[in-house]
């Protein structure tokens, strides 16, 4: 070529492995290589959201001296969130078996052991960006894979606020028992975690900062373990929940469990906090991010639109699901792949389709259906046969999240010349 320019490197497809592109390289070869993508990464720069009341008061201290008093600087900083993940998904699994339907009938042992484990989660959580920052191994890569893990519990959280405050899946005290619309409380709850931590990702895609209100997840997550202790302790436990207390909207009396009305509140002001921001994006004239495609520069409406309509599969999934816990966790790690999905678009690749794909869409649609046909005389499946089948998906599900998560990780580590092994630190240059 002319004046002895390299020829350009064509953009390699998702499945290929080629060098990296950029012009100064301390990488190594690695998946979805294109010069593109290898500028998106090197020249990604994470915002800081603003602190929450409780961040500002005191949790940033106690995280920061647990990181210099405990904390060796070889740990990476990825391994402390990934233990968080690993104690958030425990305290899940507890209560799922422990209290399938959601009521609060686990035993005051579980409750303190939930207690713990979200504890470690929350902390640990807090504690990998100080950590990043002490070390000097602050990336892209930490951020997706905080996001990721993030996103799990944003769904745990929710199934925790249906039992810890005695929603339950049937909503008696409202509908009456045999309505079908008798767990929409449940179904409302588990939906809106959801939905507020996807409308939160689409505004840090679009703006570059992710929003977070002064009364936020750190506070959600401090109130749901002090429940559950005092579910624990309390001689009442989750009964104190239930008690039916008298509500008046416009003028009308109405019998509402002090739990359900509780949670209804919060829920409330949290999506009245995510209609602003949301609002705030869609009207600001201020340019989107700069990582952005043609595709998506034009307002975020567009990303919206394909991550909620997601999101209306799993609510679906949900309300007719046979068995709960089930899809609920099929759902979580569905929810996750599709917030990997909205990490790809932000930090590695400005055209990433941010819709999950057919194959999670189905997995979740068959979890909801299985049990039902399996009861019928038709199919004559057997218990072996049907929790097979439930196995299976769970799998399925589970591999479609590691997979897009593997393949982002291999991309930013191989881009930016970090150890493959996402949880180890790069060896120090003497």
């Amino acid at each position: 070529r002319a004046g002895g320019a390299p020829a350009p490197v064509p953009c390699a497809p998702m499945s290929t492995v080629a060098p990296c592109c950029a012009e100064r390289n301390p990488g190594r070869s690695h998946v979805r290589a294109s010069p593109g993508r290898c500028a998106q990464v090197r020249s990604y720069k994470y915002t800081s959201p603003d602190d929450t009341l409780l961040e500002s008061l005191f949790l940033h201290r106690f995280w920061a001296c647990l990181v210099r008093r405990c904390v060796p600087e070889w740990v990476a900083p990825n391994l402390l969130t990934f233990v968080g993940l690993l104690h958030a998904l425990a305290a899940y699994a507890l209560l799922l078996v422990h209290s399938p339907d959601l009521n609060g009938t686990a035993p005051g042992w579980v409750y303190v052991a939930c207690a713990w484990c979200l504890f470690v989660y929350q902390t640990m959580d807090g504690m990998d960006g100080k950590q990043a920052r002490r070390v000097g191994a602050g990336s892209a890569l930490g951020e997706v894979v905080d996001h990721g893990s993030d996103a799990i519990v944003s769904c745990i959280y929710g199934v925790f606020l249906v039992d810890v405050f005695g929603i339950g899946l049937d909503a008696g005290w409202m509908l009456g028992t045999q309505s079908v619309y008798a767990k929409w409380p449940a179904l409302f709850l588990t939906t809106y975690s959801r939905v507020a931590f996807a409308m939160d990702s689409v505004v840090a895609v679009y703006t570059g900062k992710l929003p977070v209100a002064r009364l936020d997840a750190q506070e959600l997550q401090v109130v749901i373990q002090l429940v559950l202790l005092w579910n624990a302790f309390n001689t009442e436990g989750v009964s104190y929940w239930k008690q039916m207390v008298s509500l008046k909207v416009f003028g009308v009396e109405n019998l509402m469990p002090l739990g359900a009305m509780i949670v209804t509140f919060g829920a409330g002001a949290g999506l009245f906090s995510r209609l602003k921001s949301t609002r705030a994006t869609l009207l600001s004239s201020a340019p989107p991010s700069p990582h952005l495609g043609p595709a998506y520069t034009k307002g975020p409406l567009m990303i919206y639109a394909k991550v909620l309509s997601f999101e209306c599969v799993l609510t679906a999934s949900l309300a007719y699901a046979k068995q709960f816990p089930l899809v609920s966790l099929i759902t979580t790690v569905a929810f996750g792949e599709c917030m990997i999905r909205v990490m790809h678009l932000r930090v590695s690749d400005r055209e990433f389709n941010p819709l999950s794909s057919m194959y999670c869409a189905a997995y979740v649609a068959a979890a909801a259906f299985v049990p039902g046909v399996a009861d019928t005389k038709i199919t004559k499946c057997t218990p072996l046969g049907v929790s097979a089948a439930q196995t299976s998906l769970v799998l399925a599900v589970l591999w479609e999240y590691l997979g897009l998560f593997a393949a982002l990780a291999q991309q930013l580590t191989g881009c930016l010349g970090l150890p493959a092994n996402p949880f180890v630190l790069r060896r120090k240059q003497n």
